[in-house]
């Protein structure tokens, strides 16, 4: 009943058109490379000032909805995720759009982030303050475990040989221990440089790997030989709908339901995100299919996986944002402040005091979500005629983006530099065969394992075992032993077969 109230308060002209209007922004933004749904938000927020609570708040959450499912429209088109949330969408949405198949892949994407976002919404709705009740028991040993466990989805994301693979996500830890210690304030691997205190920023750190080394390898390939077919050479299959059959979205379904409680359980832990939950639901997608060989050559499940999860965990991050005050990620961060500069104070005690307006906001989140789904649906189309545009005419404009997107992050013009380095970096490594998903997740992942392994061991005076005590830690424990066995069992068989056909 409550919901219901919630979605009459905002049945008003001007409360709908701010929520269209906010998820339309934020598309265009996320679709911008570098331009994350934080960005869109913290461009937004000023917009707020002197709206009433619920025309604000749900203008936040609609340009939230609109900057995390922004990312998809030029992963798959051009290989470059406009969000870190849609980093793993690259991985078999541009090899489809360079099959010809970029509106199958685009409807995909677009459905499955609707249904990802739906499945979130529902659980925020009716089950929020109780899951975030069990989030909170989670103590440093559990997240330490969990994240170790989450590291090894490495050896899933290695594509041919897992010791590059492993040798990539060790090289994404290194970079990942650059700055200042978060538990002893000691600046490390800086080499005298004060803006690197905080580290690599992420956003040109994904910007160097994905944007710059994708822009480099295609003007080698366009130098090496005129015969070289770009993708807007590629004549784009005509389909109806979202390009595939009911019976194919129900079989979509097995990978899209695993993928949303991913979302939705890596939302609920704080610092993880849509930077993390894509990759572990490709990741889960690619070691439960028949066919993992197949993935990052053009598999609509990869799509249906990251897509599902990233959308998932918008509102698994708004779980805890709601019931306990808690901001999951930058993002959320940046709607808390939203909610304080409307006087409301989230946490615990929001829903008997603001209940009203915390409905309306449930009511707009849902509603949002079904914007973005149409938005986005009846301009498929339109998104497909950019492969159109010649390489020559794209090219230039994406690194323009580019170099905007790395600076606008953290207003730091080091940023720039460091797009580039790691735009060389990327590049000599997609030369040489070696994944960049491993790298991204050893980046994103080690700060955290580190902080959690250490906080762990201060409590107990430097002793694993009571960290192997802990339940939650134990499972997750036992989970990696089992997955990096089953993946060192799985090379073996594999190596075996190779020598057997020789």
């Amino acid at each position: 009943m409550e919901l219901l109230h919630g979605f009459q308060t905002i049945f008003a002209f001007d409360t709908l058109f701010l929520i269209v209007a906010g998820v339309v922004g934020g598309l265009i933004i996320g679709a911008l490379p570098g331009l994350s749904a934080f960005t869109a938000l913290a461009i937004m927020l000023p917009f707020t000032f002197g709206m009433e609570a619920v025309n604000g708040i749900s203008f936040l959450m609609a340009v939230y909805v609109g900057g995390c499912s922004g990312g998809l429209i030029s992963a798959i088109l051009l290989g470059i995720p406009g969000t870190p949330s849609s980093i793993a969408t690259c991985f078999d949405g541009y090899p489809l759009a360079k099959k010809g198949e970029a509106k199958k892949a685009l409807g995909a994407a677009i459905l499955f982030s609707f249904i990802g976002g739906l499945i979130g919404a529902v659980v925020l709705s009716f089950a929020g303050p109780h899951i975030a009740k069990v989030a909170l028991r989670f103590n440093s040993y559990d997240y330490f475990a969990i994240i170790l466990f989450s590291l090894t989805t490495v050896s899933a994301l290695s594509e041919g040989s897992i010791v590059k693979g492993l040798l990539s996500c060790l090289l994404g830890i290194t970079f990942g221990f650059v700055g200042t210690d978060s538990l002893s304030s000691y600046y490390r691997y800086t080499f005298g440089i004060n803006k690197l205190a905080n580290g690599f920023n992420l956003v040109p750190v994904l910007i160097g790997l994905f944007a710059v080394s994708q822009i480099m390898l295609t003007a080698r390939e366009k130098a090496a030989s005129a015969k070289v077919v770009g993708i807007s050479d590629i004549k784009q299959k005509e389909v109806k709908g979202f390009g595939f059959s009911f019976k194919e979205f129900l079989s979509y379904l097995k990978t899209a339901i695993p993928s949303s409680i991913i979302g939705l359980l890596i939302g609920i832990l704080p610092g993880l995100g849509g930077n993390v939950s894509n990759l572990l639901a490709y990741s889960y997608a690619k070691k439960t299919s028949k066919h993992p060989e197949d993935f990052g050559t053009g598999v609509v499940e990869g799509v249906v996986a990251s897509e599902t999860a990233n959308n998932a965990t918008v509102g698994g991050a708004l779980i805890i944002l709601l019931t306990l005050g808690i901001p999951g990620d930058n993002a959320t961060s940046m709607i808390m402040a939203g909610f304080q500069l409307h006087d409301v104070t989230p946490g615990p005690l929001l829903f008997k005091t603001s209940g009203v307006l915390v409905y309306a906001i449930l009511a707009a989140f849902i509603v949002a979500n079904v914007v973005f789904f149409l938005v986005e649906y009846y301009g498929l189309s339109l998104f497909v005629k950019m492969l159109s545009i010649p390489s020559t005419l794209l090219l230039p404009i994406v690194i323009v983006c580019c170099f905007v997107g790395s600076y606008c992050a953290n207003n730091n013009s080091l940023d720039i530099l460091i797009m580039v380095l790691f735009g060389f970096l990327g590049y000599m490594l997609k030369r040489n065969k070696f994944p960049l998903a491993p790298l991204v997740v050893g980046f994103i992942l080690a700060p955290s394992l580190e902080t959690y392994l250490r906080r762990s061991l201060m409590k107990t005076e430097g002793s694993f075992l009571p960290v192997m005590q802990s339940p939650i830690a134990a499972v997750f424990l036992i989970l990696t032993v089992f997955a990096v066995g089953y993946t060192v069992y799985g090379e073996i068989k594999k190596t075996q077969g190779q020598v057997r056909g020789n």
